[in-house]
């Protein structure tokens, strides 16, 4: 059964990973979903208007860091495994490349990198959320997005240091591993296959990382994350180095929001002049840390294209 599709076009495997997450998601979803009702109190019809229950609920916390872990298992975890073991004859930690960086210096870099993206994200963030659409539109976003804010808004605004280290698990560990694992493992990887080229297999995954989120105004922060740690996996050759840097980035913000919880307001925290010139900056200190991951990435890079391409072909 190893390798059983392994000789399916990418377009094939991708269709094969998108069904197997949907169907995990939905029964690992509902069966977890209906496990937290029964612990919490919290009924169905609660969770169907989630943002509307009081952010004091003794036991709201409680259930969306299940759910963020019902998510993790049934989104990212099981299709992860699945395509590991089913779309390579080789090894499932080899196939998504939770190996050791070609050159350890990757885990220093990858780490700086995202850190120093930071005013550039946010930057992208405020340039995202000026784009005007007609009212009818702009306000179904808006309504979309008050849903997720308010969840995340009942998560962070706690401040005990339990809070924060529970937080620092499920929202940031949690989220680094699993979307790291189906992203950049899994996805980037039969996008390689698909274009045999590194970049275009990158920024295609990133699209797909920062449209599956379903947050219009968080595009743009997150289409730049996704090329930045796709950049990060390929050059390193280990998977560890995106999900140590995917998690450096989430815990820094939930460690700044407990500091400062006025972060949680919409209204940005820098003049927007200054935000322009540090994201300015930023980006160029990104594109610097890009070109020195490019310079001493994996050599064999190619080679491991090509044998992709020739394993699809027998």
């Amino acid at each position: 059964m190893k390798g059983l599709f392994q000789y399916k076009t990418a377009g094939q495997q991708l269709f094969l990973l998108l069904s197997i997450s949907l169907l995990s998601f939905f029964v690992i979803g509902m069966m977890g979903t209906y496990a937290l009702t029964i612990m919490t109190g919290i009924t169905l019809e609660q969770v169907a208007a989630l943002d509307t229950i009081d952010p004091k609920h003794p036991w709201l916390p409680f259930f969306i860091r299940g759910m963020q872990a019902v998510q993790f298992i049934g989104l990212f975890l099981i299709p992860s495994w699945f395509a590991g073991k089913y779309f390579t004859s080789q090894s499932t930690v080899k196939y998504l490349g939770l190996q050791k960086p070609n050159y350890p210096g990757f885990w220093f870099v990858g780490t700086v990198a995202i850190l120093i993206a930071l005013p550039m994200v946010q930057w992208l963030g405020e340039v995202n959320r000026a784009i005007e659409f007609p009212a009818e539109f702009t306000n179904w976003i808006r309504s979309k997005e008050n849903e997720v804010n308010e969840t995340v808004k009942a998560l962070l605004s706690r401040h005990s240091v339990k809070d924060l280290f529970l937080n620092l698990f499920f929202v940031a560990g949690l989220a680094a591993v699993g979307e790291e694992l189906l992203f950049r493992g899994v996805v980037q990887r039969i996008f390689v296959r698909q274009f045999g080229q590194a970049w275009p297999a990158i920024i295609f995954s990133a699209f797909l990382f920062a449209t599956l989120h379903m947050q219009f105004y968080g595009f743009f922060p997150r289409f730049a994350l996704g090329i930045l740690l796709g950049a990060i996996y390929w050059y390193s050759g280990s998977l560890w180095v995106a999900i140590l840097a995917h998690f450096v980035y989430d815990t820094t913000l939930i460690t700044l929001v407990y500091f400062n919880p006025t972060m949680l307001n919409e209204e940005p925290v820098v003049a927007q002049d200054a935000l322009l010139y540090a994201g300015l900056i930023s980006a160029l200190m990104v594109t610097m840390n890009l070109h020195w991951m490019i310079n001493h990435g994996n050599p064999v890079s190619d080679e491991q294209i090509e044998t992709e391409e020739t394993t699809t072909k027998e």
